[in-house]
């Protein structure tokens, strides 16, 4: 069984497996990329690390949610 650890998203916890990608955690959220900022452990990812990037045990991942409005 994979180690949980803990995800954000818009300061709300939730817990996912430690043995996937920032991708697919993104897809498994239903988040749309384009409208969507990740941090690992207080540091922002480039879109393009997200498949590369894989969750480990103790990171930090927090997803937020951009709305643009006027």
């Amino acid at each position: 069984m994979a180690a949980k650890v803990i995800v954000f998203m818009n300061g709300k916890a939730r817990q996912v497996n430690s043995d996937r990608t920032v991708m697919e955690i993104v897809g498994e959220m239903k988040l749309e990329p384009s409208s969507v900022l990740v941090e690992r452990n207080g540091e922002a990812l480039l879109r393009q690390e997200w498949g590369e990037k894989k969750v480990e045990h103790g990171d930090r991942l927090e997803f937020v949610k951009v709305v643009a409005g006027g």
